[in-house]
């Protein structure tokens, strides 16, 4: 339920137009922002120094933050409809999710708790790949 309300906050925080650290990286296509989030997160996911890694954790959250409202190629090919409105929120949904994620980390970065970060970079393996599965083509 907290993850839900969580969600729910982040999402109508994105709706309002709320700004962030992310606003440079807002004019980047989708494809470099997951780049820059990919590296960002390969940076962090074995660091134990807690500034290095929180700082790590801020890069992965601007590219996620810029590129929550970007659709990918999958979701951008299908006709307009229910299908493709739920598709949308869907990916929406799963990047909030990375986000507050990706916050998460950096909080366990910076209060030195390395236990924590690996565990919460293992979920957000498991949703890196489940939103690959579900929105990059083969």
């Amino acid at each position: 339920m907290k993850a839900i309300i969580s969600t729910c906050i982040l999402a109508g925080a994105l709706a309002l137009g709320i700004p962030s650290t992310a606003d440079a990286a807002a004019t980047k296509p989708l494809g470099e922002l997951m780049e820059d989030f990919d590296g960002a997160f390969k940076s962090f996911r074995r660091e134990t120094d807690p500034e290095k890694g929180a700082a790590h954790a801020r890069e992965a959250q601007a590219a996620a933050w810029a590129a929550i409202n970007i659709l990918p190629e999958t979701v951008e090919k299908m006709p307009d409809g229910p299908a493709k409105s739920a598709a949308a929120a869907e990916y929406r949904r799963m990047m909030a999710e990375a986000y507050l994620t990706l916050c998460k980390i950096e909080i366990a970065f910076l209060k030195g708790d390395i236990e924590a970060v690996a565990t919460h970079v293992t979920e957000l393996r498991e949703a890196r790949k489940a939103g690959h599965d579900r929105f990059m083509e083969d």
